[in-house]
């Protein structure tokens, strides 16, 4: 189904308020059994919504940017397409600086293959794309620089979250946010496009891990938190070159969950089990196992059961 189909649905049930499905109807020049089949396919791509005798309801609040009030207080160019297969991938395909937001991605992408999708208005999913005048060889600590962005701007938002090296943001033990970092360029200058997926809001069918911006912040998110988590990522990407390591090892410290935990790390050459004594200058995560100290600059890493 078209997005300009299910759009119209969901930004009248985003209101809250319960309304019936003649009403819907009416208001958007449709039939009762075209309300239907939009309802039901939007509760198919996740969204919680209650259906009675009286109509249909959100079962909670969702959000929908407001493409306007964010691109007034974003020095980028910001667009908003309901319903994308990728937001990195439109991004890196238009090899254009902009800040690329959707509702929903159909082939969402996560670190090492795999995959980020959540219903419409219950996660914040963008792709920031920033050209900079150094190569690929000259980016090995961004991810690193990214990761500590985000939560720091969290932080300064009230959501106690932790950076679990390399870029995935957890409360606890919960993720609540993912960061993915692509590169194109040569020697002399790089597209980098960063793309990130932030739960707003608890998500029906995924297992427990996961957190959510309702669980700890006792309001609703707004345009203004986006648009400073959009200022604040580009500014980072495009302060990079300039930042010396020193200073990256020790905001990376500031925030990290690792930090002398015990852990293993899977999906290197070999598993490597050891505490986390966090990172060199070049954003590897530094693992002092029984052998001594190893550097990983890849891998999954899972904190062991104390």
């Amino acid at each position: 189904m078209k997005p300009s189909t299910w759009m119209p649905v969901l930004a009248n049930l985003s209101k809250g308020e319960l309304i019936s499905g003649s009403d819907l109807g009416a208001v958007l020049n449709v039939s009762r059994a075209a309300v239907w089949q939009r309802v039901e396919y939007l509760k198919g791509l996740g969204v919680q919504i209650g259906a009675t005798d009286f109509g249909y309801q959100l079962k909670h609040p969702i959000y929908l940017p407001d493409l306007a009030t964010i691109q007034s207080e974003v020095g980028l160019a910001v667009d908003l397409i309901p319903e994308v297969s990728s937001t990195n991938t439109v991004v890196l395909e238009s090899r254009a600086e902009q800040c690329l937001m959707t509702l929903y991605q159909n082939q969402g992408r996560g670190r090492r293959g795999k995959r980020w999708i959540a219903p419409p208005g219950h996660a914040l999913m963008l792709s920031i794309g920033v050209w900079l005048d150094c190569g690929i060889q000259d980016l090995s600590g961004l991810s690193i620089d990214v990761g500590v962005s985000l939560t720091r701007a969290l932080n300064t938002l009230g959501v106690p979250a932790r950076l679990k090296w390399p870029n995935d943001l957890w409360i606890n033990e919960r993720k609540l946010a993912g960061l993915l970092i692509e590169l194109q360029g040569d020697q002399d200058r790089t597209f980098v496009v960063l793309g990130f997926g932030l739960n707003l809001w608890p998500i029906s069918g995924v297992d427990a891990s996961t957190a959510s911006i309702s669980d700890v912040l006792n309001r609703e998110w707004t345009d203004c938190d986006t648009a400073f988590l959009i200022n604040e990522l580009q500014q980072t990407i495009r302060d990079y070159p300039t930042q010396a390591p020193f200073n990256r090892i020790k905001r990376y410290n500031e925030v990290a969950l690792l930090n002398g935990c015990e852990v293993s790390v899977t999906g290197v050459q070999r598993s490597l089990v050891g505490i986390a004594q966090g990172i060199d200058e070049f954003g590897r995560l530094c693992i002092l196992t029984d052998g001594g100290a190893e550097y990983v600059s890849a891998g999954d890493v899972s904190v062991r059961p104390q």
